[in-house]
């Protein structure tokens, strides 16, 4: 069984209860919140970062020294 608390943006709740018959529909279901909720933690993550893109580790794809690359490039006539 799990019960849902539904609240709306004034401070009301509403309880909805939820039952299932089989055990693989109630993990089924439980699996489906916990993805929801990870969902939007990863959502609230990514917010974070786009309001501060400074505070994120920095991507150097500069070349180090004496590092070098090697490109081969096939001409035809």
């Amino acid at each position: 069984y799990f019960v849902i608390r539904i609240e709306d943006g004034n401070g009301r709740r509403a309880f909805i209860g939820l039952g299932f018959g089989d055990r693989g529909d109630a993990f089924d279901f439980n699996v489906a919140l916990q993805d929801h909720f990870k969902w939007v933690k990863q959502q609230c993550e990514f917010a974070k970062q786009a309001q501060n893109p400074d505070e994120g580790p920095k991507l150097d794809l500069g070349f180090k020294d004496g590092q070098t690359i090697k490109i081969n490039i096939a001409v035809r006539k």
